[in-house]
């Protein structure tokens, strides 16, 4: 699996970088204060290892250290842009509003998808009842590979963190003319995780319901560049924590499972500034 943390190398460029404002001489460039936006784009991303603790009649278990990855769908314009298709990639969509040049606040959906990882050994602690599996009954710690008879898991109609959003915006570039920017941005982001877990246990499961399963929290940097004073593209590295306490798993309302891991997603969303 790709290292969770290979974009933290751009993280900590430009968090390194100096203070910029004063660079920002000239033309003033784009007005961003009181101006709405919405944008649309496209992430991937990358979880650390976690534990998976299943419980619920008959069974009190953890997987330690689960190996999960995203699942990006193969490019294609179809597959991307076509109105009957662009559920099914992993998205983000916003809208927000600029309070002035240098600060904004918005809401929207970052749909990531997470799937563990087929046939990685992990290690197996407490109990399953042999009422509940035959196959699996235990009360000992032990290693177990992870199959279709013990487990599928995936959050992959949407590991959907619905978060707020506030920004704050350094300009370092503007054309000679005004009408076009670049800013660095940098941020923080907070809400709810509302998943649709597909899940089998023991081969028993179903694909859930949007369920509302924990919360997520984190900081962003990254490059905001604005053209012809209304459309914008923003390239974005997202970072944080992921708390599922409350995870459906087979459908019914005793079994439930719970995990929490860090994250980081790259994102390139275009989008279109409103007003003037």
């Amino acid at each position: 699996m790709a290292s969770p943390f290979r974009s933290w190398t751009f993280v900590l460029a430009l968090l390194a970088l100096p203070p910029i404002g004063a660079r920002a001489q000239g033309p003033t460039g784009p007005r961003l204060k009181h101006r709405a936006f919405v944008y649309w784009g496209y992430n991937r991303a990358q979880f650390t290892a976690s534990n998976l603790h299943f419980t619920g009649p008959g069974y009190d278990f953890i997987l330690h250290d689960v190996v999960a990855n995203d699942r990006p769908e193969p490019f294609s314009f179809s597959g991307y842009f076509s109105p009957k298709n662009i559920w099914i990639p992993q998205y983000n969509y916003r809208a927000g509003w600029f309070l002035n040049d240098r600060w904004s606040f918005s809401v929207g959906l970052d749909h990531m998808k997470y799937v563990v990882q087929e046939g990685q050994s992990v290690l197996l602690t407490g109990t399953i009842s042999a009422e509940r599996s035959p196959t699996y009954a235990t009360s000992e710690t032990h290693a177990v590979r992870i199959t279709p008879d013990l487990l599928l898991y995936e959050h992959t109609d949407g590991l959907n963190l619905l978060s707020v959003d506030a920004d704050h915006y350094d300009r370092f570039w503007t054309s000679t003319n005004g009408r076009h920017a670049l800013h660095f941005t940098e941020g923080l982001f907070v809400g709810p995780v509302i998943p649709r877990s597909d899940v089998r246990l023991f081969g028993e499961g179903l694909n859930n319901k949007f369920h509302l399963a924990g919360y997520g929290a984190g900081a962003q940097v990254g490059v905001f560049g604005v053209f012809f004073d209304r459309f914008f593209a923003r390239a974005n590295v997202r970072a944080g924590y992921i708390e599922l306490p409350s995870v459906l798993t087979t459908g019914t309302a005793e079994d439930r499972a719970r995990q929490h891991f860090w994250f980081v997603q790259e994102n390139l969303v275009f989008g279109v500034l409103i007003g003037k």
